[in-house]
């Protein structure tokens, strides 16, 4: 599986939430490396990850990726 271009929205969601990474891994249930992982490309959520993401930022899935 190749790199992907990265989560930026997932991290401009965040920004404008005021929440670190970490604070966001907590609410969402993983970790801190995960978020950033996400957040630079290396992984992408699955969807029940995908949904606790959207759930912890109080905003629609299609809103951070």
């Amino acid at each position: 599986m190749g790199k992907h271009e990265g989560m930026t929205n997932l991290k401009v969601m965040r920004a404008r939430r005021n929440m670190t990474q970490e604070e966001l891994a907590k609410k969402a249930g993983v970790t801190l490396t995960t978020i950033s992982y996400y957040e630079t490309g290396h992984r992408f959520p699955r969807g029940d990850t995908l949904k606790k993401l959207a759930e912890a930022l109080d905003c629609e899935i299609k809103d951070i990726v």
